[in-house]
């Protein structure tokens, strides 16, 4: 019997807290709260209020996309991406840099970046680029030293 008395405590308390959490909840938070009077906008804010909202009708649901992407295609997506993405880590893996072997890198370097013959600029294209910039130079006219 005296187990029963702890039962019926919580039960009791738990009773309690259910009523005073429900008795907190018995103003409704759908209800606007009143507008004040005092207020400048007090009459529009009134008549916006009490206003009804246009209701929608099924009719003006928009029409389901169609240029909406098959799982398929999504799927090949992000097949394409994860294959990019394990290439970028194959690239930049630790193991395919090295400290070592310098000498063979400029090596490397110097020969992907030799001008082809075609493009070095001879001494008829210098002098000619002198040229154009001497006589711009001549057709330019510097600032007024003093303003007006």
């Amino acid at each position: 019997m005296n187990g029963q008395t702890g039962k019926i405590v919580r039960f009791g308390a738990s009773l309690a807290v259910l009523s005073a959490v429900l008795s907190a909840c018995a103003s409704s938070p759908f209800t606007p709260p009143p507008v004040d009077a005092t207020s400048p906008v007090a009459a529009g804010a009134e008549a916006a209020a009490n206003e009804r909202g246009k209701i929608p009708s099924l009719a003006s649901i928009p029409a389901v996309p169609t240029d909406i992407p098959k799982p398929g295609e999504y799927k090949a997506q992000v097949q394409a991406e994860q294959a990019a993405a394990a290439k970028l880590r194959r690239d930049t893996a630790p193991e395919t840099f090295a400290l070592t072997d310098t000498e063979g890198f400029a090596a490397r370097a110097q020969r992907a970046g030799r001008v082809p013959p075609s493009e070095i600029p001879t001494v008829a294209d210098r002098a000619e680029t002198e040229a154009f910039a001497k006589a711009a130079r001549g057709r330019a006219t510097p600032p007024p030293s003093k303003p007006q």
